[in-house]
């Protein structure tokens, strides 16, 4: 009984830090393609 909780902690470790870390690189992504928006529209 305590390995199956054991494993089912790890699980939920798993998943929230694969959350954590997409919303992270959505992030970065959208904040660069802002920024390369922004950088396009001033030069015109």
């Amino acid at each position: 009984m305590k390995l199956c909780e054991d494993a089912s902690e790890v699980g939920t470790t798993i998943g929230v830090g694969l959350i954590i870390g997409l919303w992270a690189a959505v992030d970065i992504i959208l904040g660069f393609t802002y920024v390369v928006y922004r950088l396009a529209n001033r030069r015109t």
